[in-house]
C-alpha cells in the first residue's frame, strides 16, 4: 500500500466524487481511479460501490476511511514539522480571512483549535477583503487565505483546497419591509428593475461581473441600477433599509436576521458558494489541509 493510494482513497471518500477529489490532489481522474483500483486489488475487496448515480463507500471502505483520514493527517503533520525544523523555518503562520459575514467567527475558532494542536506554531490572522489578501499572498505577507470559492475561479497560479461541508446557499436578499416580502417566492424577473447591490472592488474582484453575467444568462440585459459597496457593514445597512436588493450568499444576513429576508435560488449558474483555502507556496500545503480538516468538523 502506498501513501499516494491512501491519499487518493481518503480524498475520494471525503467527497464521494472522483473528479473533485482528483482536482484537490492536482491529478487526473484517470490517475485517481487507477490508484484506487490498484489499492482494491492489493486489499482483495472493493472500497467503493460504483453506480451510474455516483459512488459510495462499502462498509469495509468506511472503516478504512475513518482510520486512514486521521493516520494521513498525523503523517503529513509529522513530515511538515520535521521539514520546518530541518530547514530552520520560522514557526509563524499568517492567515487572511475574508471579511464576509460570520465566516470570520467560524474560522477564528478553527484557528484557535489549530494553534492548540500545534503549540510551537505562532498563528496570526487578519480580516480583510479578498483583493487585499491576494496582494499580501503574492508578497508573502500572508501564507494562506480563507475565502469563498467564487473569488478564486480565475486564479490558476494558486493552490486551492475546497473545505467540505461549507457550501452556502445563494439567493435574493432584501429588507423584510420590502413589498416583495409579501410573496412566498421571488424570481429574478421580479427584481430586475430594482437597485441591485454588488460588492465593489474593495471587497471582491469580480462580484459585479458575476451578477451582471447571471442576469444575462437569464436573458435579462440589465438590472437598471447596480450599487457598489466596499464595506460589508454598509452593504448590510443598505439592504436592511430597503435601498437595494442583493443576489449573494445567505451569510450576508449575519446579525441582521430580524431585518433581512433570504429567498434561496436553485440555480446551477451560481457556483463558488463554498469556503476554500488558498496558498501560493507549496510549503504551506500541509498546514492548509490540517486547517481544512478542522473546519470540516465544525458545524457551519
Amino acid at each position: 500500500m502506498t501513501i499516494i493510494q491512501m491519499e487518493c482513497f481518503v480524498e475520494a471518500a471525503k467527497w464521494l466524487n472522483f473528479t473533485k477529489a482528483a482536482d484537490n490532489l492536482y491529478i487526473s481522474q484517470q490517475t485517481m481511479s487507477r490508484q484506487i483500483k490498484a489499492m482494491e486489488k492489493e486489499l482483495g475487496f472493493p472500497v467503493f460501490e460504483r453506480k451510474n448515480t455516483g459512488v459510495r463507500l462499502t462498509p469495509a471502505g468506511s472503516i478504512l476511511y475513518h482510520s486512514w483520514e486521521h493516520l494521513l493527517s498525523e503523517y503529513r503533520s509529522a513530515v511538515d514539522q520535521a521539514t520546518d525544523t530541518f530547514h530552520g523555518e520560522q514557526k509563524n503562520l499568517r492567515v487572511g480571512v475574508s471579511d464576509m459575514g460570520n465566516i470570520v467567527s467560524q474560522v477564528t475558532r478553527t484557528l484557535l483549535l489549530f494553534n492548540e494542536k500545534f503549540p510551537d506554531l505562532n498563528v496570526e490572522y487578519e480580516i480583510d477583503s479578498y483583493p487585499y489578501m491576494r496582494r499580501a499572498l503574492e508578497q508573502d505577507r500572508l501564507h494562506l487565505i480563507i475565502t469563498f470559492g467564487a473569488e478564486l475561479l480565475h486564479e490558476p497560479d494558486l493552490s486551492v483546497l475546497h473545505v467540505n461541508n461549507t457550501t452556502f446557499r445563494v439567493g435574493i436578499v432584501l429588507s423584510k419591509k420590502h413589498p416583495l416580502c409579501r410573496r412566498k417566492n421571488i424570481t429574478i424577473d421580479q427584481i430586475q428593475n430594482e437597485p441591485i447591490a454588488v460588492l465593489g472592488q474593495g471587497l471582491s474582484i469580480d462580484h459585479k461581473t458575476r451578477v451582471q453575467n447571471w442576469f444575462l444568462r437569464h436573458n435579462i440585459i440589465h438590472p437598471l441600477e447596480l450599487r457598489e459597496y466596499n464595506s460589508f457593514y454598509n452593504l448590510q445597512i443598505a439592504l436592511a433599509t430597503g435601498k437595494c436588493i442583493g443576489v449573494m450568499y445567505e451569510r450576508v444576513l449575519d446579525g441582521m436576521e430580524d431585518k433581512l429576508a433570504f429567498y434561496p435560488l436553485d440555480d446551477p449558474d451560481l457556483d463558488g458558494a463554498d469556503v476554500v483555502i488558498a496558498w501560493k507556496n507549496e510549503k504551506y500545503a500541509v498546514k492548509a489541509r490540517n486547517i481544512a480538516q478542522m473546519m470540516e468538523l465544525k458545524e457551519w
